[in-house]
């Protein structure tokens, strides 16, 4: 086999495993559920705080900046705020709700600071007396 063939056989069973594993990457990603809907009966102060919640998250989310804790995004905790309220558990359902507010508010802080961010000169040295 000359060296031009072996190259083409080379290069060829490097796609053709390029190919396979992007397809096996597509199989693996299970398809999203459905968004969870806030139910009518909830209580008032704790749709108010998922509402909040929601608001803060999706700014941070617009701004590149959705924070993760526990492997998870905040928009998959605020989902377990609204399961919570959905099953009446209102203090787990506000707990959840304030912590991705806070995630929310902090991470367009981070946002926001992430523009000015660079380098920070070292101020010089004071120079040798002699």
């Amino acid at each position: 086999m000359n060296l031009k063939t072996l190259f083409a056989v080379t290069a060829l069973s490097l796609m053709t495993a390029t190919a396979i594993a992007a397809d096996d990457k597509k199989a693996d990603k299970a398809p999203k559920e459905d968004k969870v809907e806030l139910k009518a009966k909830v209580d008032a102060d704790v749709k108010a705080a998922i509402e909040a919640a929601q608001a803060a998250n999706d700014a941070a989310k617009k701004a590149g900046f959705e924070w993760f804790w526990k492997d998870q995004p905040a928009s998959t905790h605020l989902e377990d705020a609204i399961k919570a309220a959905n099953d009446g558990k209102n203090e787990d359902a506000m707990k959840i709700a304030k912590a991705v507010e806070t995630a929310g508010k902090q991470g367009l802080e981070q946002a926001e600071k992430a523009k000015t961010a660079g380098p920070v000169a070292a101020p010089e040295a004071p120079a040798a007396k002699s």
